[in-house]
């Protein structure tokens, strides 16, 4: 059995984009390891979390927090604990015993824009990984921007000394290269490779609109400030869009990141979701989903999608629904636009109004989005195959 570990991959989170990239990343482990009918174990590498411990009075209680729902017969699950302490990371298990560490960084979280704190937290442990001399495997992501120059010289640091480095836009690609010199390999996003059920609509009244409202944009960030700087009101521009629109649409707000025990933070789109179906009670809110592949099937079953959370945008692109990225970070432009898909609403750019007309218009013709994605399509099909092969590669040949 080959060991393996993994960084920046969650299961049992409210944020299912997290949780997309961990279940997709096991796709394509268990895709490759059937195929070779080998068995890999995968060590989800983890913060201690005292007080789940204490609560639970057990380790191997917490555990099954960190492991799956779903069954994959050719992949072992096991977990390596850590503590970051006085910034230096100390391993409680044996990380030596992997053969390489995939660390996808929850797919946009190696930068400086959601803070210093996080970005050294994350970082310290790559840094902890390659200190150890394990191959550290940056997955497919999005890398940067990085404002401080601390930050940067870490960064950098990483992006060298790590095995190899994969990067999901063209942006990435280009910026990864002109800070680190270092050329890194362009792939996509893996959560393309997340499945879902895709159920036949039955006739209806109205086409259905699906909207993911950002509880992060809605209440302005973490520092609840416009942290991202956006140009855009966003809490107008979900309602002038539902104004718009809800005559001919039957409208469905889809929460993708959320506290459903009802924790205050700023990170939960149930805010959005619950003030939008309040002030608009027509609107339809999706159930609370237990996984990825569930809100990915809902948003399958819509005959458009708009929304801020960049995996609610992936998976309704790659269940083939037109669909309208609304854009707070340079992540959204450079994922898009290396699929040759120009219609995403720039929230740092545009004023309310024209995004509201921009996102009216797009949906609309909606069709001619629809004929648009194919070139995409072909893209991430491509894409999809690379990504297992380097994965293979990485895994029993490196």
């Amino acid at each position: 059995m080959i060991e393996i570990g993994s960084l920046g991959l969650s299961f049992g989170s409210g944020n299912k984009g997290c949780e997309a990239l961990a279940y997709s990343f096991l796709e394509a482990v268990e895709t490759i390891a059937e195929k070779r009918n080998e068995r890999v174990q995968i060590n989800f590498i983890k913060p201690l979390p005292f007080k789940q411990i204490i609560k639970k009075h057990s380790v191997k209680a917490v555990k099954k927090n960190y492991f799956p729902k779903n069954d994959y017969p050719h992949i072992q699950f096991n977990t390596c604990f850590f503590l970051n302490k006085n910034g230096k990371v100390i391993f409680l298990n044996n990380a030596r015993k992997c053969k390489c560490v995939f660390d996808f960084t929850d797919g946009d979280s190696f930068t400086d824009i959601y803070g210093q704190e996080r970005f050294f937290a994350r970082t310290r442990v790559k840094k902890a990984v390659i200190d150890k001399n394990v191959p550290l495997i940056l997955g497919s992501q999005t890398i940067g921007p990085f404002h401080d120059a601390k930050v940067r010289q870490l960064a950098v640091e990483v992006i060298k000394k790590s095995a190899e480095v994969y990067v999901r836009d063209k942006q990435s690609f280009e910026y990864t290269l002109k800070i680190s010199g270092r050329e890194p390999k362009l792939t996509s996003d893996i959560a393309f490779l997340l499945p879902f059920d895709k159920k036949e609509n039955t006739p209806k009244d109205k086409p259905k609109l699906g909207i993911n409202p950002s509880g992060l944009l809605w209440n302005g960030g973490y520092t609840k400030d416009n942290q991202f700087g956006l140009t855009v009101n966003y809490r107008d521009y979900l309602r002038n869009v539902i104004k718009e629109l809800r005559d001919s649409f039957e409208i469905h707000l889809i929460p993708h990141a959320f506290r459903a025990d009802n924790v205050k933070t700023a990170d939960n789109d149930l805010d959005a979701v619950k003030a939008l179906h309040k002030e608009f009670p027509e609107t339809v809110v999706s159930p609370i989903p237990e996984t990825p592949m569930e809100v990915k099937s809902y948003i399958a079953s819509m005959d458009v999608f708009t929304g801020a959370r960049m995996h609610a945008t992936i998976g309704s692109f790659s269940a083939g629904v037109p669909v309208i990225p609304f854009s707070y970070s340079r992540k959204f432009e450079g994922l898009f636009e290396s699929l040759s898909y120009p219609y995403v609403i720039h929230g740092k750019e545009y004023l309310t109004e024209e995004a509201v007309k921009k996102t009216v218009e797009f949906v609309t013709d909606r069709e001619k989005l629809k004929n648009e994605m194919a070139d995409g399509t072909l893209i991430i099909k491509k894409s999809n195959d690379c990504i297992i092969s380097e994965v293979e590669k990485l895994i029993f040949d490196l």
